[in-house]
Protein backbone atom coordinates (compact mmCIF):
# COMPACT_ATOMS: atom_id res chain seq x y z
CA UNK A 1 0.00 0.00 0.00
CA UNK A 2 0.97 3.53 -0.97
CA UNK A 3 2.07 5.81 1.89
CA UNK A 4 0.24 8.70 0.44
CA UNK A 5 -3.21 6.84 0.95
CA UNK A 6 -2.02 5.96 4.01
CA UNK A 7 -4.82 7.38 6.96
CA UNK A 8 -3.81 7.80 10.76
CA UNK A 9 -6.83 7.01 12.48
CA UNK A 10 -7.16 9.46 15.56
CA UNK A 11 -7.55 8.29 18.87
CA UNK A 12 -11.57 9.13 20.37
CA UNK A 13 -11.82 8.94 24.00
CA UNK A 14 -14.71 6.60 24.95
CA UNK A 15 -18.33 7.87 24.80
CA UNK A 16 -18.81 7.78 28.07
CA UNK A 17 -15.66 9.76 29.09
CA UNK A 18 -16.38 12.56 26.14
CA UNK A 19 -19.81 13.25 27.92
CA UNK A 20 -18.75 12.66 30.90
CA UNK A 21 -15.99 15.77 29.95
CA UNK A 22 -18.72 18.21 28.57
CA UNK A 23 -20.88 18.04 31.45
CA UNK A 24 -18.17 18.84 33.80
CA UNK A 25 -17.17 21.72 31.21
CA UNK A 26 -20.68 22.91 31.48
CA UNK A 27 -21.27 23.29 35.27
CA UNK A 28 -18.12 24.78 35.25
CA UNK A 29 -19.19 27.19 32.61
CA UNK A 30 -22.79 27.68 34.52
CA UNK A 31 -20.96 27.96 38.38
CA UNK A 32 -19.00 30.82 36.59
CA UNK A 33 -21.74 32.94 34.93
CA UNK A 34 -23.37 32.02 38.57
CA UNK A 35 -19.90 33.70 40.41
CA UNK A 36 -19.75 36.80 37.92
CA UNK A 37 -23.79 37.43 37.46
CA UNK A 38 -23.85 36.91 41.53
CA UNK A 39 -20.68 39.67 41.65
CA UNK A 40 -23.11 41.97 39.81
CA UNK A 41 -26.03 41.92 41.93
CA UNK A 42 -24.03 42.32 45.05
CA UNK A 43 -22.22 45.26 43.54
CA UNK A 44 -25.82 46.53 42.26
CA UNK A 45 -27.38 46.09 45.56
CA UNK A 46 -24.47 48.30 47.68
CA UNK A 47 -25.10 50.82 44.70
CA UNK A 48 -28.46 51.09 45.22
CA UNK A 49 -28.23 51.48 48.87
CA UNK A 50 -25.55 53.99 48.59
CA UNK A 51 -28.01 55.99 46.85
CA UNK A 52 -30.97 55.28 48.22
CA UNK A 53 -29.64 56.76 51.97
CA UNK A 54 -28.45 59.59 50.25
CA UNK A 55 -31.76 60.29 48.42
CA UNK A 56 -33.63 60.09 51.53
CA UNK A 57 -31.40 62.44 53.05
CA UNK A 58 -31.82 64.99 50.90
CA UNK A 59 -28.07 64.89 49.91
CA UNK A 60 -27.83 64.89 46.35
CA UNK A 61 -26.99 67.88 44.57
CA UNK A 62 -30.15 67.95 42.74
CA UNK A 63 -29.61 70.42 39.54
CA UNK A 64 -28.72 66.98 37.43
CA UNK A 65 -31.38 64.73 39.02
CA UNK A 66 -33.76 67.41 38.60
CA UNK A 67 -33.38 67.59 35.04
CA UNK A 68 -33.17 63.87 34.15
CA UNK A 69 -36.53 63.41 36.13
CA UNK A 70 -38.05 66.23 34.37
CA UNK A 71 -36.77 64.52 30.90
CA UNK A 72 -37.37 60.87 31.61
CA UNK A 73 -40.66 61.24 33.43
CA UNK A 74 -42.11 63.49 30.26
CA UNK A 75 -41.12 60.65 28.05
CA UNK A 76 -43.27 58.25 30.52
CA UNK A 77 -46.23 60.32 29.87
CA UNK A 78 -45.43 60.75 25.89
CA UNK A 79 -45.02 64.19 25.90
CA UNK A 80 -41.95 66.44 24.72
CA UNK A 81 -38.96 66.25 27.29
CA UNK A 82 -38.93 69.94 28.69
CA UNK A 83 -36.84 71.00 31.41
CA UNK A 84 -38.46 74.03 33.28
CA UNK A 85 -35.74 74.35 35.39
CA UNK A 86 -33.22 75.71 32.87
CA UNK A 87 -35.56 78.01 31.58
CA UNK A 88 -38.28 79.58 32.79
CA UNK A 89 -39.00 83.54 30.55
CA UNK A 90 -43.08 83.18 30.65
CA UNK A 91 -45.72 81.32 32.94
CA UNK A 92 -46.25 79.32 29.43
CA UNK A 93 -42.88 78.90 28.84
CA UNK A 94 -42.22 74.84 29.39
CA UNK A 95 -38.60 74.92 29.22
CA UNK A 96 -35.77 73.60 27.48
CA UNK A 97 -36.25 71.35 25.01
CA UNK A 98 -33.71 68.47 26.23
CA UNK A 99 -32.59 67.25 23.04
CA UNK A 100 -31.62 70.77 21.73
CA UNK A 101 -29.56 70.69 25.12
CA UNK A 102 -27.84 67.23 25.17
CA UNK A 103 -28.43 64.48 22.55
CA UNK A 104 -29.78 61.53 24.97
CA UNK A 105 -32.53 59.77 23.80
CA UNK A 106 -31.37 56.48 25.17
CA UNK A 107 -32.88 57.75 28.26
CA UNK A 108 -36.80 56.64 26.91
CA UNK A 109 -36.02 53.11 27.67
CA UNK A 110 -36.09 54.46 31.11
CA UNK A 111 -39.84 55.85 31.18
CA UNK A 112 -41.32 52.65 31.88
CA UNK A 113 -39.68 53.02 35.25
CA UNK A 114 -42.45 55.64 35.77
CA UNK A 115 -45.30 53.44 35.11
CA UNK A 116 -44.47 51.55 38.12
CA UNK A 117 -43.27 54.06 40.80
CA UNK A 118 -43.56 57.75 40.44
CA UNK A 119 -40.05 59.03 42.16
CA UNK A 120 -36.78 60.47 41.02
CA UNK A 121 -35.04 57.41 42.60
CA UNK A 122 -35.74 55.54 39.21
CA UNK A 123 -32.82 56.71 37.91
CA UNK A 124 -30.64 56.41 40.77
CA UNK A 125 -31.50 52.46 40.59
CA UNK A 126 -31.02 52.19 37.15
CA UNK A 127 -27.61 53.92 37.13
CA UNK A 128 -26.45 51.69 39.92
CA UNK A 129 -27.65 48.48 38.60
CA UNK A 130 -26.41 49.43 34.50
CA UNK A 131 -22.98 50.56 36.77
CA UNK A 132 -23.13 47.04 38.37
CA UNK A 133 -24.03 45.12 34.77
CA UNK A 134 -20.63 46.33 33.38
CA UNK A 135 -19.11 43.77 35.04
CA UNK A 136 -20.21 40.98 33.24
CA UNK A 137 -18.40 41.69 29.77
CA UNK A 138 -15.37 43.25 31.46
CA UNK A 139 -15.11 40.08 33.21
CA UNK A 140 -16.05 37.90 29.60
CA UNK A 141 -13.15 39.81 28.26
CA UNK A 142 -10.83 39.30 31.39
CA UNK A 143 -11.12 35.65 30.78
CA UNK A 144 -10.60 35.30 27.22
CA UNK A 145 -7.06 37.17 27.81
CA UNK A 146 -5.88 36.75 31.62
CA UNK A 147 -7.99 33.53 32.89
CA UNK A 148 -10.49 32.96 35.59
CA UNK A 149 -8.89 34.27 38.36
CA UNK A 150 -7.76 37.36 37.04
CA UNK A 151 -11.47 37.61 35.81
CA UNK A 152 -12.53 37.67 39.09
CA UNK A 153 -9.92 40.11 40.52
CA UNK A 154 -10.01 42.78 37.89
CA UNK A 155 -13.95 42.75 37.85
CA UNK A 156 -14.12 43.39 41.84
CA UNK A 157 -11.31 46.02 41.06
CA UNK A 158 -13.58 47.99 38.50
CA UNK A 159 -16.92 47.51 40.56
CA UNK A 160 -14.53 49.81 43.01
CA UNK A 161 -12.75 51.80 40.26
CA UNK A 162 -13.24 55.31 41.91
CA UNK A 163 -14.74 57.22 38.51
CA UNK A 164 -17.75 55.06 39.08
CA UNK A 165 -18.38 55.61 42.81
CA UNK A 166 -17.86 59.23 42.06
CA UNK A 167 -20.79 59.14 39.40
CA UNK A 168 -22.79 57.70 42.03
CA UNK A 169 -22.20 60.38 44.44
CA UNK A 170 -23.45 62.95 41.53
CA UNK A 171 -26.56 62.79 40.87
CA UNK A 172 -28.36 60.94 37.78
CA UNK A 173 -26.65 61.11 34.25
CA UNK A 174 -26.51 59.94 31.19
CA UNK A 175 -23.21 58.49 31.46
CA UNK A 176 -25.17 55.44 33.48
CA UNK A 177 -25.11 53.47 29.95
CA UNK A 178 -21.89 54.55 28.64
CA UNK A 179 -19.91 51.53 30.89
CA UNK A 180 -21.72 48.39 29.95
CA UNK A 181 -22.01 49.70 26.03
CA UNK A 182 -18.85 50.68 26.28
CA UNK A 183 -17.17 47.25 27.79
CA UNK A 184 -20.06 45.34 25.98
CA UNK A 185 -18.56 47.05 22.74
CA UNK A 186 -15.31 46.54 22.88
CA UNK A 187 -15.54 42.85 23.93
CA UNK A 188 -17.92 41.87 21.17
CA UNK A 189 -15.06 43.46 19.18
CA UNK A 190 -11.88 41.47 20.22
CA UNK A 191 -14.46 38.45 20.01
CA UNK A 192 -15.38 39.77 16.09
CA UNK A 193 -18.46 39.98 16.63
CA UNK A 194 -19.55 41.98 14.32
CA UNK A 195 -23.02 42.15 14.33
CA UNK A 196 -23.33 42.40 18.51
CA UNK A 197 -20.66 45.43 18.12
CA UNK A 198 -22.90 47.30 15.64
CA UNK A 199 -25.84 47.13 17.77
CA UNK A 200 -23.28 47.99 20.97
CA UNK A 201 -21.82 51.29 18.68
CA UNK A 202 -25.70 52.26 17.61
CA UNK A 203 -26.50 52.13 20.94
CA UNK A 204 -23.48 54.09 22.00
CA UNK A 205 -24.60 57.38 19.75
CA UNK A 206 -27.81 57.45 21.72
CA UNK A 207 -26.00 57.83 25.05
CA UNK A 208 -24.52 61.38 23.99
CA UNK A 209 -23.50 63.72 21.11
CA UNK A 210 -19.81 63.75 21.90
CA UNK A 211 -19.77 59.81 21.95
CA UNK A 212 -19.74 60.61 17.97
CA UNK A 213 -15.59 61.00 18.46
CA UNK A 214 -14.97 57.65 20.94
CA UNK A 215 -16.78 55.27 17.91
CA UNK A 216 -14.65 57.06 15.47
CA UNK A 217 -11.66 55.97 17.32
CA UNK A 218 -13.63 52.35 18.16
CA UNK A 219 -13.04 52.40 14.27
CA UNK A 220 -9.55 53.48 14.21
CA UNK A 221 -8.68 50.68 16.69
CA UNK A 222 -10.52 48.12 14.32
CA UNK A 223 -8.27 48.92 11.55
CA UNK A 224 -5.50 48.86 13.33
CA UNK A 225 -6.21 45.12 14.74
CA UNK A 226 -6.17 44.29 10.59
CA UNK A 227 -10.06 44.80 9.71
CA UNK A 228 -9.86 48.14 7.68
CA UNK A 229 -13.20 47.87 5.88
CA UNK A 230 -14.79 47.26 8.94
CA UNK A 231 -13.02 49.62 11.19
CA UNK A 232 -13.86 52.40 8.09
CA UNK A 233 -17.16 51.90 8.40
CA UNK A 234 -17.42 52.31 12.35
CA UNK A 235 -15.42 55.44 12.50
CA UNK A 236 -17.17 56.55 9.38
CA UNK A 237 -20.76 55.78 11.39
CA UNK A 238 -18.81 57.96 14.33
CA UNK A 239 -17.89 60.75 12.84
CA UNK A 240 -20.62 61.48 10.51
CA UNK A 241 -22.78 60.81 13.51
CA UNK A 242 -21.23 63.09 15.41
CA UNK A 243 -21.27 66.27 12.66
CA UNK A 244 -24.53 65.17 11.96
CA UNK A 245 -25.99 66.08 15.45
CA UNK A 246 -23.73 69.10 16.02
CA UNK A 247 -24.79 70.90 13.11
CA UNK A 248 -27.86 69.80 11.86
CA UNK A 249 -30.26 67.99 14.69
CA UNK A 250 -29.62 69.74 17.89
CA UNK A 251 -29.49 73.30 15.97
CA UNK A 252 -32.65 72.49 13.95
CA UNK A 253 -34.69 71.39 17.61
CA UNK A 254 -33.36 74.63 19.15
CA UNK A 255 -30.16 74.28 20.35
CA UNK A 256 -26.98 75.61 19.07
CA UNK A 257 -23.59 73.71 17.88
CA UNK A 258 -22.06 75.97 20.66
CA UNK A 259 -24.20 74.88 23.54
CA UNK A 260 -21.12 73.32 25.46
CA UNK A 261 -18.03 75.19 23.42
CA UNK A 262 -15.97 75.30 26.74
CA UNK A 263 -12.90 76.83 24.74
CA UNK A 264 -12.59 80.24 24.30
CA UNK A 265 -9.87 80.41 25.24
CA UNK A 266 -8.43 78.72 22.41
CA UNK A 267 -10.96 79.82 19.70
CA UNK A 268 -14.41 80.18 18.89
CA UNK A 269 -14.77 77.49 16.81
CA UNK A 270 -13.63 73.96 15.68
CA UNK A 271 -11.24 75.72 13.35
CA UNK A 272 -9.90 78.69 15.20
CA UNK A 273 -8.78 76.02 17.61
CA UNK A 274 -6.98 74.11 15.26
CA UNK A 275 -5.20 76.85 13.87
CA UNK A 276 -4.33 78.62 17.77
CA UNK A 277 -2.82 75.19 18.24
CA UNK A 278 -0.97 75.44 15.26
CA UNK A 279 0.41 78.49 15.20
CA UNK A 280 0.79 77.42 19.64
CA UNK A 281 2.09 74.58 19.37
CA UNK A 282 3.62 74.21 23.33
CA UNK A 283 -0.48 74.60 24.02
CA UNK A 284 -0.78 70.70 23.53
CA UNK A 285 1.57 70.52 26.38
CA UNK A 286 0.68 73.24 28.56
CA UNK A 287 -3.27 72.80 28.55
CA UNK A 288 -2.51 69.35 29.78
CA UNK A 289 -0.83 70.43 32.98
CA UNK A 290 -2.10 73.68 33.52
CA UNK A 291 -3.80 73.71 36.51
CA UNK A 292 -2.23 70.78 38.07
CA UNK A 293 -5.21 69.20 39.09
CA UNK A 294 -5.64 67.67 35.76
CA UNK A 295 -2.53 65.53 36.31
CA UNK A 296 -3.62 65.22 39.87
CA UNK A 297 -7.08 63.88 37.93
CA UNK A 298 -4.80 61.58 35.23
CA UNK A 299 -2.62 60.90 37.88
CA UNK A 300 -5.58 58.38 39.82
CA UNK A 301 -7.13 57.51 36.40
CA UNK A 302 -4.20 55.68 35.61
CA UNK A 303 -2.49 54.81 39.30
CA UNK A 304 -5.87 51.87 40.03
CA UNK A 305 -4.48 49.85 36.59
CA UNK A 306 -1.17 50.68 37.19
CA UNK A 307 -0.49 52.94 33.88
CA UNK A 308 -0.81 49.33 32.40
CA UNK A 309 -3.47 51.02 29.91
CA UNK A 310 -1.10 52.53 27.73
CA UNK A 311 0.25 49.53 26.57
CA UNK A 312 -2.53 48.61 24.53
CA UNK A 313 -4.44 50.48 21.57
CA UNK A 314 -8.26 50.21 23.08
CA UNK A 315 -6.68 53.08 25.35
CA UNK A 316 -6.89 55.80 21.89
CA UNK A 317 -10.57 55.01 22.82
CA UNK A 318 -10.39 57.76 25.58
CA UNK A 319 -8.45 60.45 23.81
CA UNK A 320 -11.73 61.97 23.01
CA UNK A 321 -13.22 62.20 25.96
CA UNK A 322 -9.70 63.07 27.56
CA UNK A 323 -8.92 66.11 24.88
CA UNK A 324 -12.63 67.35 25.51
CA UNK A 325 -12.17 67.90 28.96
CA UNK A 326 -8.21 68.84 29.11
CA UNK A 327 -8.79 71.53 26.44
CA UNK A 328 -11.88 72.97 28.53
CA UNK A 329 -12.27 76.17 30.41
CA UNK A 330 -14.85 74.56 32.60
CA UNK A 331 -12.90 73.60 36.00
CA UNK A 332 -15.73 71.08 36.49
CA UNK A 333 -14.20 68.88 33.68
CA UNK A 334 -10.84 68.63 35.36
CA UNK A 335 -11.56 67.08 38.73
CA UNK A 336 -12.15 63.85 40.73
CA UNK A 337 -15.70 64.72 42.30
CA UNK A 338 -18.24 64.84 39.33
CA UNK A 339 -19.61 62.40 36.58
CA UNK A 340 -17.15 62.67 33.83
CA UNK A 341 -14.08 60.12 34.65
CA UNK A 342 -16.83 57.14 34.39
CA UNK A 343 -17.09 57.56 30.84
CA UNK A 344 -13.38 56.23 30.78
CA UNK A 345 -14.00 53.60 33.39
CA UNK A 346 -14.60 50.43 30.98
CA UNK A 347 -12.23 52.02 28.37
CA UNK A 348 -8.92 52.00 30.96
CA UNK A 349 -9.65 48.81 32.32
CA UNK A 350 -9.93 47.05 29.44
CA UNK A 351 -6.86 48.85 27.76
CA UNK A 352 -4.94 47.65 30.88
CA UNK A 353 -6.31 43.53 30.71
CA UNK A 354 -4.86 43.87 27.05
CA UNK A 355 -2.13 45.54 28.53
CA UNK A 356 -1.34 42.85 31.09
CA UNK A 357 -2.10 39.98 28.17
CA UNK A 358 1.36 41.13 26.81
CA UNK A 359 3.54 40.07 29.44
CA UNK A 360 5.21 36.61 28.73
CA UNK A 361 4.61 34.64 32.06
CA UNK A 362 1.24 33.74 33.35
CA UNK A 363 1.59 34.75 36.88
CA UNK A 364 3.18 38.11 36.23
CA UNK A 365 -0.25 38.67 34.54
CA UNK A 366 -2.27 37.09 37.74
CA UNK A 367 0.25 39.27 40.00
CA UNK A 368 -0.98 42.49 37.93
CA UNK A 369 -4.92 41.50 38.29
CA UNK A 370 -4.17 40.63 41.86
CA UNK A 371 -2.12 44.38 42.39
CA UNK A 372 -5.54 45.93 41.00
CA UNK A 373 -7.46 44.55 43.44
CA UNK A 374 -5.36 45.26 46.24
CA UNK A 375 -5.35 49.06 45.04
CA UNK A 376 -8.81 48.96 44.80
CA UNK A 377 -9.18 47.98 48.00
CA UNK A 378 -7.05 50.28 49.47
CA UNK A 379 -8.22 53.50 47.85
CA UNK A 380 -11.94 52.61 49.04
CA UNK A 381 -11.48 54.42 52.39
CA UNK A 382 -10.88 57.85 50.14
CA UNK A 383 -13.72 57.55 47.74
CA UNK A 384 -18.04 58.17 48.41
CA UNK A 385 -18.72 54.22 48.83
CA UNK A 386 -16.38 54.15 52.04
CA UNK A 387 -19.62 56.87 53.49
CA UNK A 388 -21.55 53.76 54.16
CA UNK A 389 -19.44 53.05 57.35
CA UNK A 390 -20.18 56.55 58.66
CA UNK A 391 -23.41 56.29 61.01
CA UNK A 392 -24.54 59.84 59.83
CA UNK A 393 -25.76 58.52 56.23
CA UNK A 394 -27.77 55.75 57.84
CA UNK A 395 -29.57 58.86 59.86
CA UNK A 396 -33.00 59.91 58.43
CA UNK A 397 -33.32 63.71 57.71
CA UNK A 398 -37.28 65.20 58.31
CA UNK A 399 -35.87 67.50 54.95
CA UNK A 400 -37.25 65.77 52.17
CA UNK A 401 -40.87 64.86 54.21
CA UNK A 402 -41.59 68.47 54.34
CA UNK A 403 -40.58 69.42 50.79
CA UNK A 404 -42.99 66.64 49.54
CA UNK A 405 -45.35 67.99 51.91
CA UNK A 406 -45.40 71.84 51.27
CA UNK A 407 -45.10 70.89 47.39
CA UNK A 408 -48.26 68.93 47.34
CA UNK A 409 -50.12 72.18 48.55
CA UNK A 410 -49.47 73.67 45.28
CA UNK A 411 -51.84 73.19 42.37
CA UNK A 412 -50.80 70.73 39.89
CA UNK A 413 -48.36 72.11 36.94
CA UNK A 414 -47.79 75.00 38.46
CA UNK A 415 -44.14 76.90 38.40
CA UNK A 416 -42.00 76.64 41.76
CA UNK A 417 -38.96 78.15 42.36
CA UNK A 418 -36.91 75.86 44.48
CA UNK A 419 -33.59 75.24 45.59
CA UNK A 420 -32.02 72.65 43.72
CA UNK A 421 -31.94 70.03 46.24
CA UNK A 422 -35.51 70.13 46.02
CA UNK A 423 -35.85 69.01 42.42
CA UNK A 424 -35.61 65.73 42.37
CA UNK A 425 -38.78 65.98 45.19
CA UNK A 426 -41.63 67.39 43.18
CA UNK A 427 -43.18 63.79 41.90
CA UNK A 428 -44.14 65.78 38.40
CA UNK A 429 -46.85 67.67 40.63
CA UNK A 430 -45.12 71.28 39.91
CA UNK A 431 -42.41 72.00 37.40
CA UNK A 432 -39.10 73.50 39.37
CA UNK A 433 -37.38 76.42 38.49
CA UNK A 434 -34.21 78.01 39.35
CA UNK A 435 -32.51 81.59 40.24
CA UNK A 436 -30.89 82.57 37.45
CA UNK A 437 -32.71 80.45 34.42
CA UNK A 438 -35.49 83.00 34.35
CA UNK A 439 -37.01 85.95 32.91
CA UNK A 440 -40.30 86.04 34.34
CA UNK A 441 -41.42 85.55 38.62
CA UNK A 442 -42.75 81.99 39.01
CA UNK A 443 -45.55 82.09 40.90
CA UNK A 444 -45.04 79.59 43.37
CA UNK A 445 -41.95 79.63 45.77
CA UNK A 446 -40.15 76.77 47.89
CA UNK A 447 -37.99 78.35 50.60
CA UNK A 448 -35.90 78.58 53.59
CA UNK A 449 -36.06 81.82 54.00
CA UNK A 450 -38.27 84.15 52.01
CA UNK A 451 -36.86 87.36 52.65
CA UNK A 452 -33.80 86.34 50.81
CA UNK A 453 -34.58 84.62 48.07
CA UNK A 454 -37.74 87.47 46.68
CA UNK A 455 -34.61 89.75 47.19
CA UNK A 456 -32.25 87.72 44.58
CA UNK A 457 -35.38 87.16 42.65
CA UNK A 458 -35.60 90.54 42.40
CA UNK A 459 -32.36 91.41 41.90
CA UNK A 460 -31.62 88.76 39.23
CA UNK A 461 -35.02 89.72 37.57
CA UNK A 462 -35.38 92.79 34.27
CA UNK A 463 -35.53 96.59 36.38
CA UNK A 464 -39.33 96.85 35.32
CA UNK A 465 -39.94 93.41 36.98
CA UNK A 466 -38.41 93.75 39.98
CA UNK A 467 -40.54 94.82 42.40
CA UNK A 468 -41.83 91.53 43.29
CA UNK A 469 -43.91 90.20 46.44
CA UNK A 470 -44.69 87.15 47.89
CA UNK A 471 -46.35 86.06 50.89
CA UNK A 472 -46.10 83.17 53.29
CA UNK A 473 -49.42 80.15 52.30
CA UNK A 474 -48.08 77.27 54.30
CA UNK A 475 -44.51 76.42 56.91
CA UNK A 476 -43.40 73.65 58.15
CA UNK A 477 -40.71 73.80 60.01
CA UNK A 478 -37.56 76.10 58.56
CA UNK A 479 -39.59 75.98 54.93
CA UNK A 480 -41.70 77.94 53.31
CA UNK A 481 -43.96 77.58 50.24
CA UNK A 482 -45.40 80.95 49.04
CA UNK A 483 -47.27 82.66 46.15
CA UNK A 484 -46.60 85.43 44.29
CA UNK A 485 -48.69 88.54 45.92
CA UNK A 486 -47.60 91.33 43.29
CA UNK A 487 -47.61 91.74 40.39
CA UNK A 488 -50.82 89.35 40.58
CA UNK A 489 -50.46 89.39 36.98
CA UNK A 490 -46.82 89.30 35.10
CA UNK A 491 -45.95 90.78 31.84
CA UNK A 492 -45.86 87.65 29.87
CA UNK A 493 -42.51 87.06 27.98
CA UNK A 494 -41.69 85.72 24.37
CA UNK A 495 -39.82 82.13 25.25
CA UNK A 496 -36.06 82.31 24.00
CA UNK A 497 -32.53 80.78 24.21
CA UNK A 498 -31.56 79.12 27.66
CA UNK A 499 -30.69 81.25 30.23
CA UNK A 500 -28.36 78.88 31.90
Amino acid sequence: MSVDVVRLETVREPVGVRLSGRVRSVAVERRHWFGVGGLAVVAASVYVVFAYLHFRQGTFFGWDLGIFDQIVRDYAHFRAPDVSTKRHLSPTDSGVFALADHFSPILIVLAPMYWIDNSAFNLLFAQAVLFAAAVIPVWIYTRRKLGVPAAYCVAVAFLLYWPLQSALDFDFHEVAFAPLILATLIERVDAGRWRHAAIAAGALLLVKEDMGPVLLMVGIWIMIRGHRRIGAYFAAAGGATFAFLIWVVMPAVGGSSKRDWYYAQLGRSFGQVAVHLAEHPSLLVTEFIDPHVKLHTAFWLFVPVLFLCFRSWIFILAVPQILERAFSDNQFHWVQTYHYNAYLAAILVLAAVEGASRFKWPKVRLAWAVGVLAIGVGLLPFYPLWQLTSDSLWQRSSTVHVEEHLLSEVPEGSYVMMPWSADPYTGGHVRPVSLGCMGDAPEWMLTGNLKTDVAALNKALPADQNRLRYVAVATDGRWTIAKLAYPLDPRPQVPGPSTC
